[in-house]
């Protein structure tokens, strides 16, 4: 139950900062020099740590509902 919260926490996180972030940025800041690639890896990152804080507050709960 956990590894699928987590999954569907990261798959949901990539889908809003890649498929709507895209459009919103660009609107947002309308003059950028080209696509912004480099940032990628920093994005990827955030949604790889909201996996990791569900999954870490998901043990967590558990581990308290256990006492």
């Amino acid at each position: 139950m956990a590894i699928i919260t987590v999954a569907m926490t990261m798959v949901l996180f990539y889908i809003l900062v890649f498929i709507f972030g895209e459009p919103i940025s660009s609107a947002i800041f309308l003059n950028r020099g080209g696509p912004d690639s480099y940032y990628h890896p920093i994005y990827l990152g955030i949604i790889v740590l909201s996996g990791l804080i569900v999954g870490c507050t998901y043990y967590l709960a558990k581990l308290i509902k256990g006492l």
